[in-house]
């Protein structure tokens, strides 16, 4: 006759989650605000090479560049905002 093997579970190893502190809420107004003044400056480099820009490749790719870095800072703009706004109803 054979033996019928016995199934053991094996109990994994949990592993412990580290809760990181977030940041304070005046550094992420500060994160905001930064990122939002480096992608404005991006945009307005990227808008000024394409309007000075000869070449159809350029042109195209200033143009798109300028376009894609616009919407980011739109996005800041946005986030600036809800974190000013929130601030305010605290």
């Amino acid at each position: 006759m054979a033996k019928k093997k016995r199934v053991t579970k094996k109990k994994g190893v949990s592993r412990k989650t580290v809760s990181h502190k977030s940041d304070s809420f005046p550094a992420r107004i500060r994160i905001a605000w930064r990122n939002l003044v480096l992608f404005v400056i991006l945009f307005l480099a990227s808008y000024l090479l394409y309007t000075f820009s000869n070449t159809n490749l350029f042109s195209t790719f200033f143009g798109i560049t300028s376009i894609i870095l616009g919407f980011v800072s739109l996005s800041f703009l946005i986030a600036l905002m809800v974190l000013l706004v929130s601030r305010s109803k605290k």
